[in-house]
């Protein structure tokens, strides 16, 4: 009986013991920061990953050099594979990287304008089956210009471009005038029937700061910087289309994706001033219609602001100015938003999900019409209501000029 006893706690402690058979060196894995899928020669897929360098980054410097070169070494660095599929591109870069890529750190993917355009369909595939890729938190781009320049510009606030693209995403509800999007909402849009996907779009810009002095060698700053700025509009697979920032800021609106912001508008028996409200808060919901004259979709949007800078001589303290203040920036919001609309029902791309809203309320009627909404969405009426409220005014009342 002691033995039988002794044997079954043996097992036991077995059964609870952790193992460490799949365990994997962090010596031996190159962390993959960033990637980026191009099409090169004879329809290759093309892969730009971006792995951060340990040497330089060990020694707690931006610069260094690496053991054996004779030039100061960047803190990363960029492999490139070509490949008939994006496995055997990235496996393509194993003869040249010593280290096993490693995609759990991933957090942003890059199509290329041309990927794009001819439709991200085949090279998705990877993506969803990998068990590495998080797919929650890697954000969707489309570049405009090389991909390959936009993960090699450098730039002083962050040791990789990987990592300052990130910071810039987190800080997005500074404007809600660019729109990553992860890539899990992507997949899922492009699952659904009324419903097409989008992306951010990054891009290399000139920095206007950057300026050689006379004598000097080198400007104090990069000539260029990364910048994130609109969406990129998808029909299925495929892209079809740019919004700017304003546009884009509309669409967001209807997604409820409006994190924050400012919004500007002439100020009221002002002329040439603007007055600016900083968005706290909003929320959305889309009300589907079926009328005699087709379908009617209604956006109805909550917004709460506050009141954050004046331009000339306006008595914000009287309630009748506030009011009339809340109707200037709720009619600037509804003009974002039907914007939006009208550059989205030009591209055909649905990136609102009015057919998805469509469907939930109406599921009968949509099954008769699911195979032509490409063709009525550019024609549905869409609607805007907009109510727009400033919480708070700021330290100052009257402005100085009617103090007296």
């Amino acid at each position: 009986m002691k033995c039988r006893i002794r044997l079954i706690i043996l097992v036991l402690l077995i059964c609870l013991t952790a193992g460490c058979w799949d365990m994997r060196e962090v010596e031996v894995l190159g962390y993959v920061m960033a990637m980026a899928i191009d099409r090169g020669p004879q329809e290759q897929i093309r892969i730009i990953a971006q792995v951060p360098n340990p040497r330089v980054l060990g020694g707690g410097e931006r610069g260094g050099v690496t053991p054996g070169a004779s030039i100061a070494a960047k803190p990363y660095r960029n492999y490139e594979g070509t490949g008939p599929t994006v496995f055997d591109a990235l496996r393509e870069i194993s003869h040249e990287s010593s280290r096993r890529l490693f995609f759990a750190q991933n957090r942003t993917l890059i199509f290329s304008k041309t990927m794009a355009e001819k439709g991200v369909y085949d090279v998705l595939d990877f993506l969803k089956r990998s068990v590495e890729i998080r797919r929650g938190l890697t954000m969707v781009f489309v570049a405009r210009g090389e991909p390959v320049k936009i993960l090699d510009t450098p730039n002083p606030h962050a040791i990789l471009p990987a990592l300052r693209i990130d910071d810039i995403v987190r800080w997005r509800g500074q404007t809600s005038r660019f729109a990553p999007v992860p890539l899990s909402r992507f997949l899922e849009a492009l699952s659904l029937e009324g419903q097409e996907p989008y992306a951010g779009v990054i891009e290399v810009a000139s920095n206007p700061t950057a300026q050689v002095k006379e004598g000097e060698k080198a400007a104090p700053e990069p000539s260029s910087t990364i910048r994130l700025t609109g969406a990129a509009l998808f029909r299925n697979d495929r892209m079809v289309g740019f919004l700017d920032e304003t546009e884009t800021r509309g669409l967001l609106w209807v997604l409820n994706e409006v994190r924050g912001g400012q919004i500007v508008f002439p100020c009221p028996g002002q002329e040439g001033k603007k007055v600016t409200i900083e968005i706290i808060r909003a929320n959305a919901k889309i009300e589907p219609e079926i009328t005699e004259d087709g379908i009617i979709m209604t956006v109805k949007i909550q917004e709460e602001g506050n009141l954050v800078e004046v331009e000339g001589p306006l008595d914000v303290s009287k309630p009748e100015v506030i009011k009339e203040l809340d109707r200037l920036h709720a009619a600037a919001i509804g003009n974002e938003v039907k914007t939006a609309v009208y550059k989205a029902q030009e591209l055909g791309s649905d990136a609102f999900g009015f057919g998805e809203a469509f469907r939930r309320k109406f599921p009968r009627e949509w099954k008769k019409i699911k195979k032509d909404w490409p063709e009525i969405f550019p024609g549905i009426e869409v609607r805007v209501q907009v109510v727009a409220h400033i919480r708070r005014i700021g330290m100052v009342g009257k402005p100085p000029l009617l103090t007296h």
